[in-house]
Parts: structure tokens; sequence; C-alpha cells
């Protein structure tokens, strides 16, 4: 089974709230955070916390994850970060991580990456793919494409984190990896996009 190393945060909620709707088995949620917020709540609510372990950190790249992680193995490990996170931790690297990604990779890296999927290939993506030490670079298991929220202002609000948690669980149901051709071309990532480009997207609505 596959563990949770989640921040407590609204995206990670969604995962959690897609998993148990969807009665899909897990092992542990790794769930590290400075103190008691949507996530730990939630679990609580529900009843399950034998799943919960909890860490008193907002880094990612605390020894104290790895130590947990090390003790519930599992060969492969969901991860949620707190925004602008980024996994430094050689030995965490090495545990199988996967992360859902709102972009079409390889040619969607970075940041926000929606906004600019939109503009350029009018359609969205979100791929699910083995952390490396390089942003968005690792083998790619799977993709789920999306259509427009009917309301564009939904983008900056929680259709991210739904689209993300739905491409999770669907993977998790079936599991199957996405085989897609392999290119020596490099990509550049994306950065936070501009509010100009944002406007340009929501105002399409």
């Amino acid at each position: 089974m596959i563990n949770l190393i989640l921040s407590d945060t609204k995206r990670s909620l969604n995962y959690v709230q897609e998993i148990l709707k969807n009665n899909i088995n897990i092992n542990k949620i790794i769930l590290y955070s400075e103190k008691n917020g949507l996530v730990s709540k939630f679990i609580k609510k529900k009843k399950k916390e034998k799943l919960l372990i909890s860490c008193k950190t907002k880094n990612i790249n605390s020894n104290q994850i790895l130590r947990k992680l090390e003790l519930n193995t599992s060969k492969q490990n969901v991860i949620s970060t707190y925004p602008g996170e980024i996994v430094k931790n050689s030995k965490l690297l090495k545990k199988g991580l996967l992360h859902c990604h709102p972009g079409d990779l390889p040619k969607f890296k970075g940041s926000t990456t929606i906004y600019y999927s939109i503009i350029l290939k009018k359609k969205i993506c979100v791929t699910l793919f083995l952390m490396k030490k390089k942003i968005d670079d690792g083998e790619i298991f799977y993709k789920k494409y999306f259509n427009y929220p009917k309301n564009f202002s939904q983008i900056e609000k929680n259709f991210d984190d739904e689209i993300r948690a739905k491409t999770l669980v669907e993977y998790l149901k079936y599991k199957k990896k996405i085989k897609f051709k392999k290119t020596n071309r490099e990509f550049l990532p994306y950065y936070i996009a501009h509010p100009m480009i944002r406007h340009l997207v929501l105002k399409k609505r």
C-alpha cells in the first residue's frame, strides 16, 4: 500500500477526501504541520486516527519526516507540500515520491502552468510523476486531461486542488503507467504567472 506525505493544506485535504470517498486503502498519512489544521481535523472527524502520523514541522526536508517514513515503509509515497517548497533531502528523494503536477510534462514544468497551458494549448493536464532532484523531471506514471471550469474564476479557488486529487485517485484505482516517447529536447520551467497572464486567462470566462 501507499503512504501519503502531506502538508496541512486545502490541497492535501482534497487528496484525503477523494481517497476516503473512493474507499482506497492506504498505509499511513504522514502529516507535517506545526499545529492541527484542516487535514488533521478531518481525519479525526472521520475516525481514521489510526492512519495518522504527525510531525511537528513545516519543512518537508526535515529528518523527522524521513524517520517516520523509514518506520512505515512503502514503495510509493504520494507527496503534497506547502506552496513553494522544494524537496532537497537526497534520502527522501529516494523514497519513491509521487507528485501531481498541474501541467503536461515534460513540456510544462515549473509554476502556475495551468495559465500557460490554457493560453498555449487550450487544455489542462495533470501529470503524476516520480520526483527527482531536478524539478518536474522524473518518470511519468499517469496523466489526466480536464475541460476548463465553467467559470474561469474557479481556477483562482479550488480547481487546481480538485483536479490533482481526481488524477491521484484515478491512478490509485487503476495503477496504469503512461507510456510516452522520450525526447532529448530540454524544456525550460515556467515561473509564477505574471498578473497580466492570469488576467488574460480569467477574462476568457
